[in-house]
């Protein structure tokens, strides 16, 4: 059953939520393509978290188990959330970390080959780290061409593996800049066809569609907690393939990633230990765990209507405006609630900025369609309604009167 907000229940529903964000009081927030609020609920985990290891001291036995306890619930929640093995879930700080464990993991040669979807149309978390690859070692970046949506050709993608030197493909599962969700699955088959690692970054996936890496046949995926999650910052996930994690070494190396033989020769640990050294962020993996119930009580194919409803009313309200270009694919099916669009006569810039003054939260990025472009994403989640859409747009057309 859809998702109605003139339901009784889905009414009572929403009600709940909204009062879980305290933000839906003050603003319209609709930028959880950046950095998401939490719930109520996660504050409370991690204030009785901190309260906790100040009654009892962070390093006591009582704390040290329960932070061993509330560490391996997370990995389970998360295992299960896409589908793999506890132990092939690494704590990182960022997406932008796990990515990095990747590209600076792999013994690179100078013949070996890189494919990434778009290149600079790409999130600069999964651009840069390839790029600096490219010109470390001399490995070559083969960027794949792009449409004015950000798709690409899987033909093109399965003519480049066949090289014998193509050794990791890499793409976004969705686009930060325009919510279009790519055929990730298709790529992995690609990716298994040719022996090629496959790594993905997931930042602005998990939270809002389904996630299932043995479906999409990665080696890695990394993705933050603190974006469509609604978890805290500076916590982050790293999924890394049991069999995949003996192909990286470490960028760093401590007690807890390594042991020291009788030769004084250095071992490294399993993974995920193998990737954590000096991890440390156990309030974040308490704010993370409670966020993360929260998401699998409402459920995802739940937080998808939710979010598909108020998305689409806002793209068919932007329709209604003259000079409006707005980019992603028309097929929901193929796009999360992101909108991404431009005014003719006002910059994006002018437009986040006055949009800000009046209480909506947005942002402006990059997008793709006839060049480097600038453009107005909103991206709603589940503790948005469609009135705020509605008053989104109002504003918008009340600010091209004053300023276009």
């Amino acid at each position: 059953m859809d998702y109605d907000e003139t339901n009784e229940k889905d009414i009572e529903l929403i009600e709940l939520i909204r009062k879980d964000f305290p933000v839906t009081k003050k603003k319209i927030y609709m930028n959880c393509g950046s950095f998401a609020p939490m719930p109520l609920s996660t504050i409370k985990s991690i204030t009785d978290f901190l309260v906790r290891c100040s009654e009892d001291g962070p390093d006591s036995t009582s704390v040290q188990e329960f932070i061993t306890s509330l560490m391996k619930e997370l990995r389970i929640l998360l295992s299960q959330f896409i589908n793999c093995e506890p132990e092939e879930i690494v704590f990182t700080q960022s997406t932008t970390e796990g990515l990095n464990i990747v590209a600076s993991g792999i013994e690179w040669k100078k013949q070996d080959l890189i494919i990434a979807r778009g290149g600079l149309h790409e999130h600069y978390a999964n651009y840069f780290p390839w790029l600096n690859i490219s010109k470390k070692f001399g490995v070559k970046l083969e960027e794949i061409t792009i449409d004015n949506k950000g798709f690409f050709d899987l033909d093109m993608i399965d003519k480049i593996a066949k090289s014998n030197n193509a050794k990791l493909i890499t793409l976004s599962h969705v686009l930060y800049n325009n919510g279009a969700i790519m055929p990730v699955e298709e790529v992995g088959k690609i990716a298994k066809r040719y022996n090629m690692l496959y790594s993905i970054d997931a930042a602005q996936s998990l939270g809002t569609v389904n996630v299932d890496v043995k479906k999409i046949g990665c080696d890695f995926l990394a993705f933050p907690g603190f974006k469509w999650i609604c978890g805290p910052p500076g916590i982050g996930v790293f999924y890394c393939k049991r069999e995949s994690a003996e192909l990286l070494t470490p960028q760093y190396i401590g007690g807890e990633s390594a042991i020291i033989t009788e030769e004084n020769n250095l071992v490294y640990t399993d993974s995920p230990q193998k990737f954590q050294t000096g991890f440390r962020n156990y309030v974040g993996i308490a704010g993370l765990a409670s966020s993360l119930k929260y998401i699998q009580r409402l459920g995802i194919n739940t937080i998808r209507k939710m979010n598909m409803k108020v998305a689409n009313e806002i793209i068919e309200q932007l329709k209604t405006i003259s000079g409006v270009s707005i980019f992603g694919p028309e097929d929901e099916k193929l796009r999360t609630s992101i909108v991404s669009f431009a005014l003719d006569s006002i910059n994006p810039k002018n437009m986040v900025a006055t949009l800000q003054e009046r209480g909506i939260i947005v942002a402006e990025r990059d997008v793709v369609g006839g060049g480097r472009k600038k453009a107005v994403r909103a991206s709603p989640h589940f503790f948005n309604v469609s009135n705020e859409g509605s008053e989104f747009v109002e504003n918008i057309k009340a600010i091209q009167n004053m300023l276009g």
